[in-house]
């Protein structure tokens, strides 16, 4: 080898494998490093309603619209041009007040005529009258001299038809004069409607007619004047829906405002229930009435009126916002037997694959034991305890059906007593957090089961305190409600206790797949995992 000959230099190449190794894992620690700290959500704070003592009122919500006790149209009965109009609106007048004249013209020359009929007939009596006379002194004189034998007996005949002529030309005479007084009263009258008058006491409300208007009664009496007969009291007419009529009685109180002073409240009383349904748009509804004061005079006819017809109040009660009977944590509401629209993937004594089929009372119990699965979030173990607890309970409860057929209040408390049994089975086997759920659990089974029973119209419920700051279950039974504020009877809460209505920790995310995030290979299968 030469010395002079250049020396060779070794280069170190990575392999393109590695460098694709490393940049899988920077990226995979890139991914974990924005995994971790991406911005948590921030949370909503609880909030909460204090218990109160204090009344409960129901009542029905409504609209109607004001008017006055009794409201009176003023019309004409005969037809003319209007002369005068002596009110306006909102004038008072009283019962006999001329309101307005129709020129009277015309019916004063019937009047005239008639005046002059009857002076005629009456002349026409009297001529009748004497002819009369002359008739029957023809007539006595005739059988004066047919009696004596000059005359032959045809004579008398012949003065007897003269005369009973004569009788009856009078009669007709006189009944003439008793038709044309007549027509004269008739004439008279509708010389007097001229003068257009106030039937009663009251206000104008309504004015329709002007100086110069002409007036054609026909077939019906047109509408000159409203008159309202007394503003210091009102009548409120109500639409009632037919869901809510079977409450109202007569007598009930009325509470009610108007736009034009909604700082105000007026009060009034029930005074009729109409039975005669009125239909809009396929629905229906009653017209109630209710009366009610105006000493000021403040309430005008047509004002609408937004009612609350007291049904039942209820004094010196428990009570709590109507939202913390609504309010329940996530952890319930989010569970996969309610968004995947079946039952839940379960464990053993779920039923396997038979959710979609058997009868309906198999369904029911099926969806039962998936509610206790996936509420208490049962790992295996205790899915595979729970399963021969779970048959115990169906077959109780299938013999609790058979033995109480016919009585629904006896299968109701049976099933109460079954299931009570089978959570005690339970409840050794659970975590601390699995029987806190285990009692909201029980309470909202119970609501849904016997809701409507007993207890004097009370419903089971469920509210919300907190405790160690989380939110912990108390089963009460509600009763009346005025839609702020709802009746509780419990022992458990007591006034001045906080409740929950509302806030809290927003619903986890759910996952695509098993503990993968949303998007990852191996993601979207049908097992739900919470965050």
């Amino acid at each position: 080898m030469s010395l002079n000959s250049p020396t060779r230099r070794r280069t170190f190449r990575i392999p393109r494998a590695a460098w694709i190794t490393l940049g899988v894992v920077v990226l995979i620690v890139a991914a974990i490093v924005g995994w971790q700290t991406r911005p948590k959500p921030v949370k909503d704070p609880y909030r909460l309603g204090a218990v109160e003592q204090g009344d409960i009122t129901r009542s029905v919500s409504a609209s109607g619209s004001l008017q006055a006790l009794v409201t009176v149209d003023v019309g004409s009965q005969i037809s003319g041009q209007v002369t005068k109009v002596l009110v306006d609106f909102n004038d008072e007048v009283k019962a006999g007040q001329t309101l307005a004249i129709i020129d009277p013209q015309t019916y004063q020359s019937r009047v005239a005529q008639g005046q002059a009929d009857i002076l005629a007939g009456q002349a026409a009596v009297r001529q009748a009258q004497a002819t009369l006379d002359n008739a029957q002194a023809d007539y006595n004189r005739k059988k004066t001299l047919v009696d004596q034998g000059w005359y032959a007996a045809t004579t008398l005949d012949q003065a007897t038809a003269a005369l009973k002529t004569s009788r009856a030309n009078v009669a007709a005479a006189a009944a003439r004069v008793t038709q044309s007084r007549a027509a004269l009263r008739s004439q008279d009258a509708d010389l007097r409607r001229t003068t257009i008058v106030a039937p009663i006491d009251g206000i104008v409300v309504d004015r329709k007619v002007e100086p110069g208007n002409t007036v054609a009664a026909s077939l019906q009496a047109p509408v000159l004047f409203t008159i309202a007969q007394d503003l210091s009291k009102v009548e409120v007419k109500i639409s009632v829906d037919e869901a809510d009529v079977g409450q109202l009685q007569e007598g009930q109180m009325v509470r009610f405002t108007v736009d034009a002073f909604p700082d105000d409240t007026y009060e009034g009383i029930l005074t009729q229930v109409r039975k005669q349904p009125t239909t809009d748009q396929n629905v229906v509804s009653y017209t109630v009435i209710a009366e009610a004061d105006n000493p000021r005079r403040k309430l005008l006819p047509g004002m609408t009126a937004n009612a609350d017809i007291i049904i039942d109040t209820k004094r010196n009660v428990t009570k709590v916002p109507a939202q913390a009977l609504r309010w329940s944590p996530p952890a319930e509401t989010t569970g996969g037997a309610r968004q995947g629209g079946g039952a839940m993937v379960g464990g053993p004594g779920m039923g396997g694959g038979q959710q979609g089929g058997g009868n309906r009372q198999g369904g029911a119990r099926q969806g039962a034991g998936a509610r206790v699965v996936e509420q208490l979030g049962l790992d295996a173990k205790q899915q595979k305890a729970w399963e021969p607890i779970q048959a115990e309970m169906r077959q109780k409860m299938q013999a609790a059906r058979s033995g109480a057929t016919g009585n629904p209040a006896a299968m109701r408390e049976a099933m109460t007593k079954v299931t009570g049994e089978a959570f005690a089975k339970l409840e050794p086997l659970l975590r601390p957090d699995q029987k806190t759920k285990l009692v909201a659990l029980k309470a909202t089974m119970a609501q849904g089961r016997g809701g409507r029973g007993g207890g004097g119209g009370l419903r089971a419920g469920t509210v919300y305190v907190l405790r160690d700051g989380k939110p912990t279950p108390i089963a009460v039974r509600s009763g009346a409600t005025d839609g702020s504020f709802t009746e509780i009877v419990g022992p458990d809460l007591k006034p001045g206790d906080q409740v929950i209505v509302g806030g809290g920790p927003r619903p986890k995310a759910q996952l695509g797949g098993m503990g993968l995030p949303p998007g990852a290979p191996g993601g979207g299968g049908g097992v739900r995992v919470r965050m």
